[in-house]
């Protein structure tokens, strides 16, 4: 019973990425305009940096599914633009903190409106009632991902 379960729980996780790519992850493609020319996984870094107001490199990258290679470069032309600063981590010498510079903090406030503009366009096909269940589905995901988050 587990296993079949579990095995419905992996096509039904596939079938919500995959949707989700499709009506929302076009969302950060669509915003190209602005003070700053980004990719998608460099407004994504700011997005987490800001959330979180600082981060470590390899905390960034699990969040970002990205390699040290690929996130190497990531937080090199962020630090070059301006937005995000390094500085080390006074309780171990060999870690290094990332944060928002006033730059990116202001980027990320104009990066995030934009963002809400265009989820808000996707979701007005909702009626109410529909958003008010997909907010609270929103909701349940967020906590059985953090449930999974604190048990590895």
């Amino acid at each position: 019973m587990k296993s079949r379960k579990l095995n419905e729980v992996a096509e039904l996780q596939f079938d919500l990425l995959n949707l989700f790519h499709k009506n929302f992850a076009k969302a950060f493609h669509e915003i190209t305009y602005g003070p700053y020319n980004l990719n998608k996984n460099q407004k994504r870094a700011i997005m987490l940096i800001g959330k979180k107001g600082e981060i470590i490199p390899s905390v960034l990258g699990e969040y970002l599914d990205l390699h040290k290679g690929s996130l190497t470069s990531i937080i090199d032309s962020l630090e070059k633009e301006g937005l995000i600063y390094r500085k080390g981590d006074p309780e171990d010498r060999r870690k290094t903190i990332l944060s928002l510079t006033e730059a990116g903090k202001e980027y990320r406030s104009w990066l995030n409106a934009a963002i809400q503009a265009k989820v808000s366009e996707i979701l007005d096909r909702l009626d109410e009632e529909e958003i008010v269940n997909y907010q609270e589905s929103m909701e349940t995901l967020i906590y059985f991902f953090k449930k999974l988050d604190e048990r590895a």
